[in-house]
């Protein structure tokens, strides 16, 4: 088969691989679709942890089960699904087990014509989607169910704040949150994501790179109770001038400052919580895919290219150009 393989001199290619072998738990996935995601970047500079290579790359897919193990369930032959993106969560759903491990390094993962993976793993694809919607969702969508769901505690009474609003995490949560009937605003370096979140749902939004961007927020939402943050600001008591008593400050990445300053005194005065977060449980993948066909929502995908444009699409993505999910079809 063809995979998109990094190898252990950090050089990415497309090249051929063993098909892989089914275990008595697992299925054989033909896939369909993936899509990339940042981690896919951070793991070919050589920026993530547990960095063993050779692998194929990839977390987000979607397919056709082609083979079952002799311990699998009949009814997987033939479903098409969309993968769980990840192995050995826990029990705990509060917290992953030290085991846990996305796909795509240092397991084989999803930028390939076929994947063995546990038929756990698999959550049957709704038909309203299609194979390149499906592709977008796992990485992304989950990591933003999680974070507004679970541990944002969401309401219609929500007020939410959504930070770099480009990425494919913060359109999901946008989508989540309008469909909970939170109030929504963003911010953005680029005017032109601000006015495609407002079409998308938002109430409003500003420019981080303003030096009184905190105040702004202020200004248009009145208070903001959760803030989906892919990049926490370098001085957090800037949020102090915008955060409601008792918010919270839901993080999922560091792109931009790794440090960042506190005034502790101001956020145990005020009840705010920081929190961290990364990806989901499968209980909560289920959960989200559940939730997404009951409000028929689709993951806004910025652009797609075919299987063997791969390494292209990941030097779109390093461009932090788009708005959504770039998706690979696997058909061409």
């Amino acid at each position: 088969m063809k995979a998109l393989v990094l190898d252990e001199n950090n050089v990415m290619s497309i090249s051929s691989q063993t098909t892989p072998q089914l275990t008595h738990d697992n299925v054989l996935v033909k896939l369909k679709a993936s899509s990339l995601n940042h981690r896919e970047i951070w793991i070919s500079k050589g920026l993530y942890p547990g960095m063993k290579l050779p692998c194929i790359l990839g977390a987000d897919g979607t397919g056709i089960v082609e083979k079952i193990g002799s311990n699998v369930d009949e009814k997987w032959l033939n479903a098409e699904v969309i993968l769980y993106p990840a192995y050995a969560w826990g029990d705990d759903q509060k917290a992953p087990s030290r085991e846990f491990r996305v796909l795509g390094m240092p397991d084989p993962g999803t930028i390939a014509e076929y994947i063995s993976i546990p038929a756990t793993n698999l959550v049957l694809k709704p038909a309203y989607l299609s194979w390149l919607e499906a592709a977008a969702i796992p990485v992304a969508s989950l990591t933003a169910w999680r974070a507004l769901t679970h541990l944002g505690a969401i309401n219609e009474k929500s007020k939410v704040l959504i930070t770099g609003i480009g990425g494919g995490v913060a359109q999901a949560g946008l989508s989540f949150a309008k469909a909970k009937n939170a109030k929504v605003y963003v911010t953005s370096s680029s005017e032109e994501k601000i006015n495609f979140a407002k079409k998308n749902g938002a109430i409003n939004g500003v420019n981080y790179r303003d030096e009184h961007w905190h105040e702004q927020v202020k200004e248009i939402s009145g208070g903001i109770d959760i803030v989906l943050d892919s990049s926490p600001s370098p001085i957090l008591d800037d949020y102090f001038k915008f955060m409601n008593y008792g918010g919270r400050i839901i993080t999922y990445g560091s792109t931009g400052s790794r440090k960042t300053t506190i005034n502790i005194s101001k956020f145990f005065l005020r009840h705010i919580q920081f929190i961290g977060t990364a990806m989901g449980s499968p209980k909560e993948f289920e959960e989200m895919i559940n939730f997404m066909e009951i409000h028929q929502i689709k993951p806004i995908i910025n652009s797609f290219f075919p299987f063997d444009k791969a390494i292209e699409a990941i030097n779109e993505l390093s461009l932090g150009h788009q708005i959504g999910k770039i998706v690979l079809d696997h058909s061409q």
